[in-house]
């Protein structure tokens, strides 16, 4: 990229960084090397202070990120969800011209309901130099922390990752319930802590049987992780009783009464 005047203007590369779980030893090698070499993270709100302190001194580090109808301290918090990735795109256009390692880090895995897949689509049209580098999404390789098989030869040969919020709106909308009810089946919502008692709801009424066991699992990975177990028809109660946190997953099917059994007989 040349100036005006003729003079090479300078052009980083933004490295998009997954962040894992939340606990900062759970970061591949790659994000910690990257990491330790960045001149200016933006980072979202998901991304624990453990794993920002692994950034090298005098790194600038720019909160970008907003929890969903929680507001947040970055500087685009304020904005709607898609002024605020507008925001954020032109925040790492301007980046790479003043530095040489920009980095984007992002909570579990950045292509994973994390808008990575929009800012590598933006920096491609700007011809500006991008990597991906993945981390452990909660919903996935989280779970494993737990000992909870997502599949399972004996209770699910498929699993299935939602999002409990749609488009930007905060509903549920969208969702094909009836290809949700399968019996062979995991499901694992992200982001619907708000909305686990619709969920059960629609799941009930779309002809998952009541007594279905779920998990409601808040700051997996985190020294203050909460797990509330319970059937589909009581989930919402309970997790409501115990006072869970954002983030939090919903898993839904019959390895997570498989897992329960697990943890009952260690008691």
């Amino acid at each position: 990229m040349r100036s005006k005047k003729g003079n090479r203007v300078k052009q980083g590369k933004v490295y998009i960084v997954g962040a894992g779980p939340g606990a900062a030893d759970l970061l591949t090698v790659r994000a910690a090397k990257i990491l330790a070499q960045a001149e200016i993270v933006f980072y979202d709100a998901l991304v624990s202070a453990e794993v920002l302190a692994l950034c090298p001194p005098g790194c600038k580090k720019v909160p970008v990120g907003r929890r969903c109808h929680q507001g947040g301290e970055g500087v685009v918090a304020h904005l709607p969800a898609s002024s605020r990735q507008e925001r954020i795109h032109t925040m790492l256009e301007k980046a790479v011209q003043r530095y040489t390692t920009v980095v984007r880090l992002k909570g579990g895995d950045p292509c994973l309901f994390g808008r990575g897949g929009e800012e590598v689509a933006f920096l491609a049209s700007r011809g500006i130099p991008w990597e991906v580098v993945p981390g452990i999404s909660a919903g996935v390789g989280g779970l494993s922390l737990l000992g909870l098989p997502v599949t399972h030869r004996k209770y699910a040969s498929a699993v299935t990752l939602l999002t409990g919020s749609q488009s930007g709106s905060g509903g549920m909308d969208g969702l094909p319930w009836s290809h949700l009810v399968s019996p062979r089946q995991t499901l694992v919502f992200y982001m619907g802590l708000r909305h686990v008692p619709a969920i059960a709801r629609e799941l009930i009424t779309h002809g998952m049987q009541p007594e279905t066991y779920a998990l409601c699992v808040s700051r997996l990975s985190c020294p203050d992780q909460k797990l509330v177990a319970a059937p589909l028809n009581r989930i919402g109660a309970e997790v409501a009783a115990a006072g869970l946190e954002a983030p939090a997953l919903l898993v839904v099917g019959k390895v997570v009464e498989f897992w329960q059994g697990i943890c009952d007989s260690m008691s």
